[in-house]
């Protein structure tokens, strides 16, 4: 399969909020809306998307946000760490160095899911006996 594009829906009934949410803080752009499902793009890559519906349509369910991690890999953790630190986010997991190879912090949407802000590092000689042991 090739991939063209990847989507991120969630069912919440926050959808004006998860979209000021992304757009605010991540960068989105509205592609689409109307009074049951919005569709945001990435401003710098419009392959890149999340979009959010109501829940209990007549496909899908309620979504409460428990157990979804959306991840975004960026170039400078630190910098966006500050960013959202100045801009009140309250942090839900403070940035540290994980011995798995990624310097990461994680937010909360409004719908509950962990936003988890990364970027990669070396990982400790334990993780990349491992990650070699699969090459």
């Amino acid at each position: 399969m090739n991939f063209k594009r990847v989507d991120l829906t969630i069912s919440t009934e926050k959808m004006q909020q998860s979209k000021e949410f992304y757009c605010q803080y991540f960068g989105f752009k509205l592609a689409y809306e109307s009074d049951w499902y919005i569709e945001l793009v990435s401003r710098e890559q419009p392959d890149v998307g999340i979009s959010f519906t109501l829940p209990q349509r007549e496909v899908g369910e309620f979504f409460n946000g428990t157990g979804i991690i959306v991840s975004f890999e960026v170039n400078d953790v630190d910098a966006e760490y500050s960013r959202l630190k100045a801009a009140g986010l309250e942090i839900f997991q403070e940035l540290q160095d994980k011995p798995w190879g990624e310097r990461s912090f994680v937010v909360n949407d409004p719908t509950g899911i962990h936003v988890y802000i990364y970027k990669s590092i070396a990982p400790t000689a334990e993780y990349k006996e491992v990650y070699d042991s699969f090459k």
